[in-house]
């Protein structure tokens, strides 16, 4: 079973977009060969890495404390000419090698220094206007900020949110049925459901939720969230992992700082998350912003916001012109098959749809494979 290219009614799609699906078996998981390493087996190469290039022992020393607190792994340099070119990661120069920094074209984002010898930093900073200073011990807040903030935004996992504009719009559903569609493409994929007053998603998708963690267990937790742990412990369903809440309440409250280290460790661990934020506009707007690469919104022909990115659900066209300026994506119909699919809690069954595939892969919302030809 494949997924269909482009119909001859859907716009032309960008070939960095475009939802191309292999031949798999919808009731198995794909192919070992055609899926990424786990999140527990590639936590050494991809999780936030800074450098620091210097020989001095106590320099080292300090900042390998100040990023092991900040969650990040440090590499040492002492040849500058090694420093990666890729822009991977913050580059630290130490003040015994800054001088180096003047004459390479290798980044230099903070000169680090002790405070005796606090005025060679400074020298050397007014040659070099666009590294930051970080004098020991004195800048060890500010430094461990500064790599915290950095590892939390580092997540090379694309972040899709889709809001509504109305209520029973079936903006959880979609959620869930793009990231089951990032699964079977190929990519570790999860549905974070931060809608504030979500009914829970499992009844859409199974009678007994699979083991692993939901939002009350969260709650509970303090600290950061790594992201090899969040993707093993979360609950997964055909590979997709879900993140709800386990009972239906009038409205569910998460501090702010729990939603930014969820998104941030769901970057690292995941390639595709998709997040449903419910009804616009959500509460936690500002901190959700942080970490998403697109914002869609869901709405009837009746309910179209100004601008932005759109998804008809439930309609095929609009009933009149919008005003503004909206980008509309494509159409999501009722599905038949997604309501039985749904009355037996066994949403995934409607992928067996061959018109459901054609309308997923026409909204053109699941990042391709790099491994995949366009």
């Amino acid at each position: 079973m494949k997924w269909l290219s482009e119909s001859s009614s859907a716009e032309p799609l960008k070939s960095t977009q475009r939802f191309v699906m292999t031949e798999l078996d919808f009731a198995q998981a794909p192919p070992n060969n055609a899926r990424r390493p786990a999140a527990a087996d590639r936590t050494a190469e991809d999780e936030p890495i800074c450098t620091i290039v210097s020989n001095d022992a106590r320099i080292i020393e300090r900042c390998a404390v100040i990023a092991v607190g900040a969650a990040v792994r440090i590499n040492k340099c002492t040849d500058p000419q090694l420093l990666p070119a890729d822009g991977s990661g913050p580059v630290l120069w130490g003040s015994d090698m800054a001088a180096l920094a003047e004459n390479t074209s290798r980044p230099v984002d903070v000169l680090v220094g002790l405070e005796d010898g606090e005025a060679i930093v400074w020298s050397l900073a007014s040659r070099i206007p666009k590294a930051r200073v970080a004098v020991l011990p004195s800048a060890s807040q500010w430094l461990g900020e500064y790599l915290g903030l950095w590892a939390m935004r580092a997540g090379h996992g694309h972040t899709l949110a889709l809001h509504s504009t109305a209520g029973g719009l079936g903006t959880t559903t979609l959620a869930l049925l793009l990231a089951h569609a990032g699964t079977l493409s190929g990519l570790r994929s999860a549905m974070i459901d931060l809608d504030p007053h979500s009914q829970g998603a499992w009844p859409l998708v199974c009678t007994q939720p699979p083991t692993g963690i939901g939002w009350e267990e969260l709650r509970q937790s303090g600290g950061a969230l790594a992201a090899h742990q969040l993707a093993e412990t979360l609950p997964k369903l055909r590979d997709t992992a879900i993140l709800t809440w386990s009972q239906a309440s009038r409205t569910h409250e998460l501090e702010d700082q729990l939603v930014i280290r969820l998104l941030a460790a769901a970057r690292q661990g995941f390639d595709l998350v998709v997040v449903d934020a419910g009804r616009a506009p959500h509460p936690q707007r500002l901190a959700l912003n942080q970490f998403i690469d697109r914002n869609i919104a869901t709405a009837s022909s009746l309910t179209v916001p100004a601008s932005g990115e759109v998804v008809l659900c439930g309609e095929q066209k609009l009933r009149s012109t919008p005003s503004g300026f909206p980008q509309i994506l494509g159409a999501f119909p009722d599905f038949p098959r997604i309501s039985k699919a749904i009355e037996r809690g066994q949403l995934f069954d409607s992928f067996k749809s061959r018109a459901l595939r054609q309308h997923l892969s026409n909204l053109c919302l699941i990042p391709q494979m790099k491994e995949q030809s366009p």
